[in-house]
Parts: C-alpha cells; sequence; structure tokens
C-alpha cells in the first residue's frame, strides 16, 4: 500500500509554491480510470513532449474508505508531479 511515515516529505506532501516566478513550483497530475485507458492517457501525454512515461506513479488500487473519492470497481489512480516555473 501507499503509505509514508507523516514526518517524512514526499513529493506528493511538498515542497510548497514559492511567489518568484523563475523558481519551479509543483503541479500535482492525478489520473483516474480504467487501467487501460489510465496508461492510454499516460502515453499521450508523452507523445505531446508533457511528461516523461515514467515520471508516473505505477497504477495505485484506490482503497476504500482512505480517499475520499469515488471511482468505479477496477479503477486505478496514476499521479505526477511536475516541476513548472511560471516565468
Amino acid at each position: 500500500m501507499f503509505q509514508t511515515p507523516r514526518s517524512m516529505p514526499t513529493a506528493l506532501t511538498q515542497p510548497t509554491p514559492t511567489d518568484n516566478p523563475d523558481e519551479p513550483n509543483p503541479i500535482r497530475h492525478i489520473l483516474i480510470g480504467s487501467p487501460a485507458l489510465v496508461k492510454r492517457t499516460i502515453h499521450q501525454l508523452h507523445q505531446a513532449h508533457y511528461a516523461e512515461t515514467f515520471r508516473w506513479t505505477h497504477p495505485i488500487e484506490i482503497p476504500e474508505g482512505r480517499v475520499i473519492l469515488t471511482p468505479n470497481p477496477g479503477e486505478v489512480m496514476g499521479l505526477l508531479v511536475k516541476l513548472v516555473r511560471l516565468g
């Protein structure tokens, strides 16, 4: 299961955005859907030169009662944190 100790920051919980447009800021992407559709979308984003496929997590099962989402049975979740400069 996807868990980390509370005291240990991860790419999904940090860093905080800055006001400096030259500093990279994190944008978090979450894809939720059937495994085939999540995989296809990740590959389409790669083909659009937005994000390399290896930057995404492996598909993560959505645990019941752990995340406030309303997935359909059999759906998975893919996560990506990308650093983007605003300037």
